[in-house]
């Protein structure tokens, strides 16, 4: 599977759809990184303890719309959302420049807990 079969959606554009309607954010980094900074409505689920049923079983938003992933840079929700679509989970979207683009646009954030 290349990289081009995967969607993606930038941190703006994301952002802009959050406002209108729930959608499912997912975090893969480590917890000590999502504790550090973290986009406001993102749940953890780190990469290495990713399992691809309990996930889709869990959605935090209602319907049938993409599971978003997010990291650090886009990397690992790179991994995720191919791990995702191996597993037959094919709505899937890798979000650009992960939290770093996230941070760096402006874009609300969250520390702690």
């Amino acid at each position: 599977m290349s990289t081009s079969t995967i969607p993606t959606i930038d941190v703006k554009r994301l952002y802009e759809l959050n406002a209108r309607e729930p959608i499912d954010l997912i975090d893969v980094r480590t917890p000590d990184e999502f504790r550090e900074i973290r986009a406001v409505g993102t749940r953890n689920v780190p990469l290495d303890a990713l399992n691809p049923h309990a996930v889709a079983i869990s959605r935090a938003a209602p319907g049938e719309g993409p599971l978003y992933f997010i990291c650090a840079v886009g990397i690992r929700s790179e991994w995720a959302c191919r791990m995702m679509m191996t597993a037959g989970y094919s709505n899937v979207v890798n979000v650009e420049g992960g939290t770093q683009a996230w941070v760096t646009a402006g874009l609300p954030s969250q520390q702690g807990g």
